[in-house]
Protein backbone atom coordinates (compact mmCIF):
# COMPACT_ATOMS: atom_id res chain seq x y z
CA UNK A 1 0.00 0.00 0.00
CA UNK A 2 2.87 2.31 0.78
CA UNK A 3 4.46 1.76 -2.64
CA UNK A 4 1.16 2.43 -4.40
CA UNK A 5 0.82 5.80 -2.65
CA UNK A 6 4.35 6.79 -3.61
CA UNK A 7 3.61 5.95 -7.24
CA UNK A 8 0.53 8.22 -7.38
CA UNK A 9 2.14 11.22 -5.71
CA UNK A 10 4.38 12.22 -8.66
CA UNK A 11 1.38 11.93 -11.02
CA UNK A 12 -0.61 14.32 -8.84
CA UNK A 13 2.24 16.81 -8.82
CA UNK A 14 2.57 16.53 -12.60
CA UNK A 15 -1.16 17.17 -13.11
CA UNK A 16 -0.99 20.24 -10.89
CA UNK A 17 1.96 21.59 -12.81
CA UNK A 18 0.09 21.19 -16.15
CA UNK A 19 -3.05 23.06 -15.02
CA UNK A 20 -3.42 26.25 -17.11
CA UNK A 21 -2.95 29.56 -15.38
CA UNK A 22 -6.11 31.68 -15.04
CA UNK A 23 -6.66 33.92 -18.07
CA UNK A 24 -6.81 37.68 -17.63
CA UNK A 25 -9.96 39.28 -19.07
CA UNK A 26 -9.33 41.05 -22.40
CA UNK A 27 -9.12 44.81 -22.64
CA UNK A 28 -12.33 46.03 -24.25
CA UNK A 29 -14.14 49.12 -25.44
CA UNK A 30 -17.93 49.56 -25.45
CA UNK A 31 -19.42 51.86 -28.12
CA UNK A 32 -22.90 52.66 -29.38
CA UNK A 33 -23.51 52.63 -33.12
CA UNK A 34 -26.55 54.38 -34.60
CA UNK A 35 -28.10 54.92 -38.00
CA UNK A 36 -31.47 56.15 -39.21
CA UNK A 37 -33.35 56.91 -42.39
CA UNK A 38 -36.72 58.44 -43.21
CA UNK A 39 -38.86 56.77 -45.83
CA UNK A 40 -41.79 58.27 -47.75
CA UNK A 41 -44.94 56.13 -47.37
CA UNK A 42 -46.58 54.63 -50.45
CA UNK A 43 -49.87 54.19 -48.58
CA UNK A 44 -51.34 55.55 -45.36
CA UNK A 45 -54.58 55.95 -43.45
CA UNK A 46 -55.97 59.26 -42.25
CA UNK A 47 -58.28 59.29 -39.22
CA UNK A 48 -60.76 62.19 -39.24
CA UNK A 49 -62.70 63.10 -36.10
CA UNK A 50 -65.87 65.22 -36.19
CA UNK A 51 -67.58 66.42 -32.99
CA UNK A 52 -71.05 67.96 -32.71
CA UNK A 53 -72.37 69.41 -29.48
CA UNK A 54 -75.65 71.15 -30.44
CA UNK A 55 -79.16 69.85 -30.98
CA UNK A 56 -78.13 67.20 -33.44
CA UNK A 57 -81.40 65.29 -33.07
CA UNK A 58 -83.30 67.99 -34.94
CA UNK A 59 -80.64 69.43 -37.25
CA UNK A 60 -79.07 68.07 -40.41
CA UNK A 61 -75.50 69.07 -39.53
CA UNK A 62 -74.17 65.52 -39.56
CA UNK A 63 -75.67 64.84 -42.98
CA UNK A 64 -74.32 68.13 -44.35
CA UNK A 65 -70.88 67.35 -42.96
CA UNK A 66 -70.80 63.93 -44.60
CA UNK A 67 -71.96 65.34 -47.93
CA UNK A 68 -69.22 68.00 -47.79
CA UNK A 69 -66.66 65.31 -47.02
CA UNK A 70 -67.76 63.15 -49.93
CA UNK A 71 -67.59 66.19 -52.23
CA UNK A 72 -63.97 66.89 -51.20
CA UNK A 73 -63.00 63.27 -51.88
CA UNK A 74 -64.70 63.37 -55.29
CA UNK A 75 -62.81 66.52 -56.25
CA UNK A 76 -59.53 64.89 -55.15
CA UNK A 77 -60.24 61.79 -57.26
CA UNK A 78 -60.59 59.47 -54.25
CA UNK A 79 -63.03 56.56 -54.58
CA UNK A 80 -65.97 56.66 -52.10
CA UNK A 81 -65.10 53.18 -50.78
CA UNK A 82 -61.80 54.55 -49.44
CA UNK A 83 -63.78 56.29 -46.67
CA UNK A 84 -65.31 54.17 -43.90
CA UNK A 85 -66.94 55.07 -40.60
CA UNK A 86 -64.46 53.85 -37.98
CA UNK A 87 -66.28 54.83 -34.78
CA UNK A 88 -69.49 56.53 -33.67
CA UNK A 89 -70.38 57.59 -30.13
CA UNK A 90 -73.06 59.77 -28.56
CA UNK A 91 -73.75 61.03 -25.04
CA UNK A 92 -76.35 63.24 -23.33
CA UNK A 93 -75.63 66.38 -21.30
CA UNK A 94 -76.22 66.89 -17.58
CA UNK A 95 -76.74 63.21 -16.87
CA UNK A 96 -79.94 63.04 -18.90
CA UNK A 97 -80.76 60.09 -21.10
CA UNK A 98 -79.85 60.38 -24.78
CA UNK A 99 -83.48 59.58 -25.65
CA UNK A 100 -84.90 62.38 -23.46
CA UNK A 101 -82.18 64.98 -23.95
CA UNK A 102 -82.31 67.08 -27.13
CA UNK A 103 -78.70 68.26 -26.69
CA UNK A 104 -76.47 65.36 -27.62
CA UNK A 105 -72.69 65.23 -28.05
CA UNK A 106 -71.92 63.18 -31.13
CA UNK A 107 -68.45 62.03 -32.20
CA UNK A 108 -67.76 60.41 -35.56
CA UNK A 109 -64.38 59.00 -36.64
CA UNK A 110 -63.73 58.19 -40.30
CA UNK A 111 -60.83 56.22 -41.75
CA UNK A 112 -59.63 57.46 -45.14
CA UNK A 113 -57.19 55.17 -47.00
CA UNK A 114 -54.86 57.00 -49.36
CA UNK A 115 -52.91 55.27 -52.13
CA UNK A 116 -51.23 58.55 -53.06
CA UNK A 117 -49.97 60.28 -49.88
CA UNK A 118 -48.44 63.08 -51.97
CA UNK A 119 -51.85 64.77 -52.14
CA UNK A 120 -51.97 65.05 -48.34
CA UNK A 121 -50.70 68.66 -48.16
CA UNK A 122 -53.45 69.83 -50.49
CA UNK A 123 -56.11 67.56 -49.01
CA UNK A 124 -55.76 68.40 -45.29
CA UNK A 125 -56.90 72.08 -45.48
CA UNK A 126 -59.94 71.03 -47.50
CA UNK A 127 -60.82 68.33 -44.95
CA UNK A 128 -60.53 70.85 -42.11
CA UNK A 129 -62.98 73.09 -43.96
CA UNK A 130 -65.55 70.27 -43.84
CA UNK A 131 -65.52 70.60 -40.04
CA UNK A 132 -62.92 68.00 -39.03
CA UNK A 133 -61.76 68.61 -35.45
CA UNK A 134 -58.80 66.25 -35.54
CA UNK A 135 -56.74 64.53 -38.24
CA UNK A 136 -54.22 61.80 -37.51
CA UNK A 137 -51.92 59.93 -39.89
CA UNK A 138 -51.54 56.20 -39.23
CA UNK A 139 -50.60 52.87 -40.87
CA UNK A 140 -47.80 54.22 -43.05
CA UNK A 141 -46.67 51.54 -45.53
CA UNK A 142 -43.78 51.13 -47.96
CA UNK A 143 -42.85 47.95 -49.84
CA UNK A 144 -39.11 48.65 -49.33
CA UNK A 145 -39.37 48.89 -45.54
CA UNK A 146 -37.79 45.52 -44.69
CA UNK A 147 -34.88 46.06 -47.09
CA UNK A 148 -34.29 49.52 -45.60
CA UNK A 149 -34.27 48.04 -42.08
CA UNK A 150 -31.48 45.64 -43.08
CA UNK A 151 -29.47 48.45 -44.66
CA UNK A 152 -29.86 50.74 -41.63
CA UNK A 153 -28.84 47.94 -39.25
CA UNK A 154 -25.65 47.40 -41.25
CA UNK A 155 -24.85 51.10 -41.15
CA UNK A 156 -25.38 51.18 -37.37
CA UNK A 157 -22.95 48.29 -36.89
CA UNK A 158 -20.40 50.01 -39.17
CA UNK A 159 -20.86 53.23 -37.19
CA UNK A 160 -19.99 51.37 -33.98
CA UNK A 161 -16.79 49.94 -35.47
CA UNK A 162 -15.78 53.32 -36.87
CA UNK A 163 -16.18 54.96 -33.46
CA UNK A 164 -14.20 52.21 -31.75
CA UNK A 165 -11.40 52.25 -34.33
CA UNK A 166 -11.01 56.01 -34.08
CA UNK A 167 -10.86 56.04 -30.27
CA UNK A 168 -8.52 53.05 -29.96
CA UNK A 169 -6.14 54.37 -32.65
CA UNK A 170 -5.86 57.74 -30.93
CA UNK A 171 -5.14 55.93 -27.65
CA UNK A 172 -2.30 53.98 -29.29
CA UNK A 173 -4.02 50.61 -29.43
CA UNK A 174 -5.33 48.27 -32.09
CA UNK A 175 -8.91 47.10 -32.46
CA UNK A 176 -9.63 43.37 -32.57
CA UNK A 177 -12.86 41.40 -32.98
CA UNK A 178 -16.32 41.72 -31.47
CA UNK A 179 -16.77 40.37 -27.94
CA UNK A 180 -20.49 41.07 -27.55
CA UNK A 181 -23.22 42.94 -29.42
CA UNK A 182 -26.76 43.93 -28.38
CA UNK A 183 -29.50 45.69 -30.34
CA UNK A 184 -31.14 48.51 -28.38
CA UNK A 185 -34.90 48.53 -28.92
CA UNK A 186 -37.25 51.42 -27.99
CA UNK A 187 -38.93 50.72 -24.66
CA UNK A 188 -36.75 47.67 -24.06
CA UNK A 189 -36.92 46.19 -20.57
CA UNK A 190 -35.09 43.48 -18.71
CA UNK A 191 -31.51 42.71 -17.75
CA UNK A 192 -28.63 44.44 -19.49
CA UNK A 193 -26.52 41.77 -21.27
CA UNK A 194 -23.56 44.18 -21.40
CA UNK A 195 -23.82 45.32 -17.78
CA UNK A 196 -20.39 43.95 -16.91
CA UNK A 197 -18.81 46.24 -19.50
CA UNK A 198 -20.51 49.44 -18.33
CA UNK A 199 -19.03 51.84 -15.80
CA UNK A 200 -20.36 54.78 -13.81
CA UNK A 201 -23.22 56.71 -15.36
CA UNK A 202 -23.41 54.43 -18.40
CA UNK A 203 -24.07 51.43 -16.16
CA UNK A 204 -27.13 53.11 -14.66
CA UNK A 205 -28.69 53.82 -18.02
CA UNK A 206 -31.77 51.81 -18.95
CA UNK A 207 -31.73 50.33 -22.42
CA UNK A 208 -34.19 51.39 -25.07
CA UNK A 209 -35.56 54.62 -23.58
CA UNK A 210 -35.90 57.41 -26.14
CA UNK A 211 -35.46 60.11 -23.47
CA UNK A 212 -32.28 58.49 -22.18
CA UNK A 213 -30.89 58.08 -25.69
CA UNK A 214 -31.57 61.78 -26.26
CA UNK A 215 -29.87 62.69 -22.97
CA UNK A 216 -26.83 60.69 -23.99
CA UNK A 217 -26.53 62.20 -27.47
CA UNK A 218 -27.73 65.69 -26.53
CA UNK A 219 -30.35 65.61 -29.29
CA UNK A 220 -34.11 66.16 -29.19
CA UNK A 221 -36.21 63.59 -31.05
CA UNK A 222 -38.90 65.29 -33.16
CA UNK A 223 -40.77 62.71 -35.24
CA UNK A 224 -42.12 63.50 -38.69
CA UNK A 225 -45.62 62.04 -38.63
CA UNK A 226 -45.77 61.78 -42.43
CA UNK A 227 -42.55 59.80 -42.75
CA UNK A 228 -41.60 56.24 -41.83
CA UNK A 229 -38.57 56.54 -39.57
CA UNK A 230 -36.23 53.53 -39.56
CA UNK A 231 -33.68 53.54 -36.75
CA UNK A 232 -31.10 51.02 -35.57
CA UNK A 233 -29.02 51.24 -32.39
CA UNK A 234 -26.37 48.71 -31.32
CA UNK A 235 -24.12 48.52 -28.28
CA UNK A 236 -20.96 46.69 -29.32
CA UNK A 237 -18.02 45.50 -27.22
CA UNK A 238 -14.71 45.23 -29.10
CA UNK A 239 -11.50 43.66 -27.87
CA UNK A 240 -8.38 45.84 -27.84
CA UNK A 241 -5.06 44.20 -28.74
Amino acid sequence: MRYFFLFLLPLARLAGAQAPAPLHPPHTILVRGTAEQELDPEKLDLLLTYRFSDNVKESGRTQEQEQALQQVLKQAGIAPEKLVLEDLSASGYGGFSKTANTSVALTKVYRLSLDNPKILNDLIPRLVQTGADNLRVTNLENARLEAIKVDVAGRAAANARQKAQSAVKLAGGQLAGVVAMVEILPGGLGNDPLGDYRLGYDKRMKLGSNSEMQAETGSIFTPNLRKIKVQAVYDVVFEIK
